[in-house]
């Protein structure tokens, strides 16, 4: 019996045997495990299955079957917490047998394997690979078939993209070659080639970055390596394209907000793809959350205040970001921003009201929405409320907060890294303010891609075999599984392939068989063994074949008559595996042994000579044993003796140092084949080395060492560092010692950088093994490399690592010292070369300013040039301007994507307004001139509006609202000395001065309205009220004069009394009834029109609400009401002068009214379902008990 083990180290465990754990289809096969495990389990241990609980059934993966909840096997599991979902047999105290219940999969339980009886050779066979027959050691050096070992990325393209990739490596033998394919929309395959829209070199697909086209390019592509054993084709790659187009130029209206309270400025982002992050800017600065404890920035992209203060009134604007998701590469380095129009926040009021904590309907929220399983998930809570607020969070259902979660931005965001299934629950965030406290909940749930709990591994299997392949994989919702063979797909064939979901079984290998004669070229038997008097002597029989061959065994030339036992009897036996085993070995039973192996192929023996005298001799074992990193090795050791007169113990050395089985787990003594030895479990590169077992006696003492080699990927390179004087603005030489290959050649070097400026690590070379190579033999185990591409007159840091034929990278070395990169002229030119706007008569050039980064030298000048744009005429002339970086003429503003520099350039004539100019910016520092921007065209800044609106008129909305209207307006620029932006109307009321009798106008509201209208609403104003009302054109230069004024009224006012005595019953499958008692208007109140029944989910904001309308009626019928649900209903009249005041909150299901009693009951936002409370159930039945 092995250890226990977690559900994917069990899978792993028998998966190496060959087999899986155990499926369970029948009553009958859970009658036989069962009864086993009572026989064999006396501690009544859990033990692992197959079976893992996925939307309400039972997947088998070791065979692919599915059972259904309906199952009597099953009917002891409960269809609850979706974490516990891994199917184990448990015993029961009270049934006296094992039953299969559930559990999660972290915990170590025992497992059962399960193997085919046409497999079970796969048992005691040893573990083949492509050596297998030959006399290479190196399964690197032996002919295969492809193997990817850098698999292709998602990239999303954008307008920037230069020259952006997709590349697959692949090993093989001989060297794969490689084709692209990508899927139509159609669904069949497209062979590509290298043309004027891709190049195709090796593996690495580069698309052609001024030919990009979405409608051609974005799609799923594919990576075929093949050589002459067949081909593997890669995961899909996704190629999409990014998008983000501009904000509207319409501004958002102001947003008025009282002292203290809270409020939030909502970001409304123009339409993009795939992705965004968000930033704000609150006039000319960022806005730094961590700096203010009432502000919050969130990942969905509103700026929220949880309380205004007055030094927020301002202009705010929001900063959008084009981003790839999670697991995807943006392929540029400067993805597309875009900056909204200005959002002005109004703050009213002088005093503070005291406003109670209260969490916002919008939070806690998860991001991303979706959460998969390994990302890095965030929810946050934010609350409106007067400070000091306090955030805590709790996990529902006496569950911890996982141990990795971390807290950010005051408490109000919980961090939760590599989510696992066990970290599903319900999150509860409180927060305390000065007077009360709150609290709101979220159901994390989290869905997780296929992945698999082990790879396929290369099988060198018998012609005639049965074979069994099993795709173990774990997704949320589950997988589908599809099977491949040299790159197409697979399907079943009667009497030859069976496909069932996650299993494969070839039921006779034919294509691709492997036929081998017996030889013992790799284990031969030694010339002599020597064996002890009454001792124990087993004769390994290790040949290489296929099939496997028939094993006989003959001595002095006579064949023995052997039969097959466990190695437990006396005398001469022979194992299952055969070995041959003698047991009290006697002086008779020395001479001469021969092994003969003999298939269909072909034969072979190999013999050594058996000397038998008194005392203890070691069985010679291999120089060295060759292990994968993360696998077992089995290093055998065993001695003859004489049982009977000596006591014996194997003491086993690691390095000359006493081995401590407590300390280092994964060693651990046992036995493989009839034979003594240690098991290396999940080697790791630390267990690479010399190891020694010793037999020691009371008497004596005899040994055998052997060498381990852990091959994996590559070691740490050591000490990087540069050659000495091999520095030029653009490229240092690195030399390096070479990195340990760990029984794989080194192919490929890489070696990032970083800058003190930036301290993000980023590839700068990927180079073979040879293109590092240096001459002469003192060389020999250095690697040295130039590396270009470098930004002058920057601090470098560099470090390396290498890879070879797996697939992980391997250890990266150690950084460099600070690399000072000598200066040159700059190689960058400004980008974002744009303007425009501005105060009268200038013309206003901005540009994205070289970073410090970039600059390439000190005393860094840009040269801004400018001229009249007719018509594509480039033979004017430009002028320009040079403006050092500390001229008080360039005006520096910091924004998300970099420093922006602007100048602003007067303009001879006012006549110049709103024309054309073509404009561009170049860079130089102490070195030289660098390039130039690409030209760019831009609008000199606008004029004051001469035209004005006329003919103003409109009418009456309700009573606190008016419709203005004025005929529509030319937008040429004579008229509007530029463009029209919008248009502010002014509403003024008439005062009369009693004693004068002089008219005098008073502002009462003034409302600024963006973009091209003929008429818009005012609201806010007082019912029954005469009003005189202005219109006035405004562009980016300022406003018109204004129109005439015009008189218009609001009308009466809306109902003042509100509905009484609401009553809600059932009425159908998807409505209630509800009647109330109506109102009445009075002298200033508009005539009643009739009622709204506003109706909404009980949780969700009323802003959400439906309304359903009857006319003077006070009875309505509402449908559309769902079964499992509260609802929240506030009934209203209403007139011309708008709706009237709402009665009091009722609630009410399907079923009707539910009564509820505030100061002993809650409504929770985040449920779904209706639940009595247990002090409102005990209230009714003692209500039943006395009035009965």
């Amino acid at each position: 019996m092995h250890p226990q083990r977690t559900y994917e180290e069990a899978v792993k465990t028998c998966e190496g045997y060959g087999a899986a754990l155990v499926s369970v289809n029948t009553l009958e096969e859970n009658n036989f495990i069962t009864q086993r495990l009572k026989d064999i389990d006396f501690i009544r241990s859990l033990w692992y299955t197959s079976g893992t609980l996925q939307d309400g059934s039972v997947r088998w993966n070791g065979d692919g079957t599915l059972s259904t909840a309906g199952s009597v096997l099953l009917s002891n599991i409960a269809h609850t917490d979706p974490n516990i979902r891994f199917i184990v047999y448990r015993y029961s105290e009270n049934l006296f047998t094992y039953l299969l219940t559930k559990s999660g999969g972290d915990e170590r339980f025992s497992f059962i394997c399960e193997i085919k009886k046409t497999e079970l050779n796969r048992i005691v066979q040893d573990e083949r690979d492509f050596t297998y027959g030959s006399n290479i050691t190196d399964p690197l050096k032996v002919e295969r078939g492809p193997r990817f070992t850098v698999l292709p990325s998602n990239i999303v393209l954008t307008t920037r993209s230069y020259l952006p990739s997709i590349e697959c490596i692949a090993t093989g033998n001989p060297q794969p070659k490689y084709q692209w394919q990508r899927k139509r929309p159609t669904m069949d395959v497209e062979i590509l080639t290298s043309n004027n829209a891709y190049t195709i070199s090796n593996g690495k697909l580069t698309f052609d970055s001024t030919r990009l086209n979405e409608t051609r390019d974005a799609g799923e592509y594919y990576c075929v390596a093949s050589n002459k054993f067949g081909s593997v084709r890669s995961e899909p790659s996704r190629v999409s394209f990014g998008r983000l187009a501009q904000f509207p130029v319409v501004a958002p209206g102001p947003v008025n907000v009282a002292l203290y309270q809270g409020t939030y400025l909502q970001c409304n982002p123009p339409s993009y793809k795939p992705n965004l992050k968000y930033q704000w800017m609150k006039e000319n600065s960022f806005l730094l959350p961590v700096l203010n404890k009432h502000f919050f920035v969130s990942i969905g992209g509103n700026l929220y205040f949880s309380e205004v203060q007055s030094s927020d009134a301002a202009i705010y604007h929001c900063i959008v970001t084009l981003a790839a998701l999670p697991g995807d590469t943006m392929a540029t380095d400067q993805p597309p921003t875009e900056t909204s129009m200005g959002m002005p926040l109004r703050v009213a009021g002088e005093s503070a009201s005291n406003y109670p904590a209260q969490i916002h309907t919008d939070f806690p929220a998860v991001f991303p929405r979706t959460p998969l399983l390994g990302m890095d998930v965030v929810i946050e809570c934010l609350a409106y409320g007067r400070s000091p607020l306090d955030y805590s969070w709790i996990r529902e259902g006496n569950k911890d907060i996982p141990k990795k979660a971390y807290t950010e931005d005051y408490n109000r965001v919980l961090v939760i890294p590599n989510i696992q299934f066990g970290d599903e629950g319900t999150y509860t965030c409180n927060v305390k303010g000065r007077s009360n406290t709150d609290q709101k909940s979220l159901l994390l749930t989290i869905d997780a891609k296929p992945y698999f709990l082990y790879p396929l591994r290369d099988l060198v299997v018998d012609e005639e075999s049965h074979v069994t392949l099993r795709c173990d994989a774990l997704g949320k919702p589950r997988p589908t599984f599809s099977w491949y063979k040299n790159s197409q797909p697979l399907v079943p064939v009667p009497g030859e392939i069976e496909i069932v979901s996650n299993v494969l079984t070839i039921l006779r290998t034919q294509v691709g068989k492997h036929a081998l004669r017996p030889t013992f070229i790799k284990y031969p038997l030694p010339t002599t063994l020597l064996a002890a008097e009454s001792g124990n002597l087993t004769i390994p029989c290790q040949p290489e074949a296929a099939p496997a061959p028939e094993i006989t065994w003959v001595k002095n030339g006579a064949q023995m008559s052997l039969s097959f036992t466990n190695g437990n009897q006396n005398g001469v036996q022979m194992l299952l595996n055969g070995y041959l085993k003698i047991v009290g070995v006697s002086l008779g039973d020395g001479g001469f042994y021969t092994c003969h192996a003999k298939n269909i192929h072909g034969d072979a023996q190999t013999t050594t000579n058996v000397i038998v005298s008194k005392g203890v001799y070691m069985a010679p074992i291999p120089r060295e044993y060759n292990v994968d990193r993360n696998g077992t090795v089995f290093i055998q050791c065993q001695a003859s003796y004489d049982a009977s007169n000596l006591d014996l113990v194997y003491v086993w050395k690691f390095n000359g140092e006493l081995i401590d089985f407590g300390r280092d787990t994964l060693l651990r003594k046992g036995a493989s084949g009839g034979l003594n030895g240690l098991f290396i479990n999940y080697a790791d590169y630390f267990h690479a080395g010399l190891y020694e077992c010793i037999a020691q006696t009371t008497i004596t003492q005899t040994s055998v060492a052997t060498n381990v080699i852990v091959r994996g990927p590559p070691g740490m390179p050591g000490f990087v560092y540069r050659v000495k004087g091999s520095e030029t603005p653009h490229s240092v030489t690195l030399k390096w010692t070479r990195a340990p290959d760990h029984g794989s050649q080194v192919q490929f070097y890489y070696i990032e950088a970083q800058t003190i400026l930036n301290t993000t690590w980023r590839l700068m070379s990927k180079v073979s093994e040879m293109q590092t190579l240096l001459p002469g033999p003192n060389e020999a185990d250095k690697r040295q490399f130039i590396v270009s591409g470098l930004i002058p007159y920057n601090n470098y840091r560099f470090r390396v690592y290498a890879s070879n034929a797996y697939l992980d990278p391997g250890e990266i070395s150690r950084p460099t010292e600070e690399i000072h990169i000598p200066g040159a002229k700059p190689i960058m030119a400004p980008t974002n070369v744009g303007g425009g706007g501005g105060s009268v008569g200038v013309l206003t050039i901005t540009w994205r300013m070289l970073s410090k980064e970039l600059q390439s030298g000190p005393n860094v000048k840009y040269y801004v040039y400018w001229r009249r744009s007719r018509n594509g005429e480039t033979n004017l002339e430009f002028q320009s301007k040079t403006l050092l970086e500390s001229n008080k003429l360039l005006i520096q503003t910091n924004r998300t994507d970099g420093t922006y520099g602007t100048y602003t350039v007067p303009l001879p004539s006012d006549d110049l307004y709103y024309l054309p100019f073509d404009v561009m910016v170049g860079v130089g520092n102490a070195f030289g001139r660098g390039p130039n921007s690409s030209i760019e065209t831009i609008y000199s800044s606008e004029g004051i509006p001469l035209a004005r609106p006329v003919n103003v008129n409109g009418y009456e909305i309700n009573s606190t609202a008016l419709w203005v209207t004025w005929d529509p307006m030319d937008n040429t620029r004579e008229k509007a000395k530029g463009v029209i932006k919008g248009y502010r109307i002014t509403i003024n009321i008439e005062i009369v001065d009693d004693d004068t009798n002089e008219i005098s106008f008073k502002k009462v509201v003034t409302s600024y309205y963006h973009g091209q209208m003929s008429g818009n609403q005012v609201i806010g104003l007082e019912p029954n009220t005469d009003y005189w009302v202005t219109v006035e054109m405004f562009n980016s230069a300022g406003l018109s004069n204004p129109s005439e004024r015009q008189r218009l009224s609001t009308c009466l006012g809306a109902p003042i009394l509100y509905p009484e005595f609401v009553t809600i019953s059932s009425h159908g499958p998807d409505s209630v009834y509800v009647e109330w008692r109506g109102v009445s208007t009075g002298l200033y109140e508009e005539t009643l029109w009739g009622y709204k029944m506003r109706y909404w989910l009980q949780g969700d904001n009323i802003r959400t609400a439906n309304d359903t309308i009857t006319g003077k009626e006070t009875q309505g019928v509402i449908y559309g009401i769902q079964r499992g649900y509260v609802y929240s209903l506030r009934v209203l009249g209403f007139s011309k002068g708008g709706d009237g005041k709402m009665s009091p909150t009722k609630y009410f299901t399907l079923g009707g009214l539910v009564p509820v009693d505030r100061t002993i009951s809650e409504i929770r936002a985040a449920g779904t379902e209706v639940r009595a409370s247990l002090l409102i159930v005990c209230v009714c039945i003692l209500y039943s008990c006395v009035f009965s």
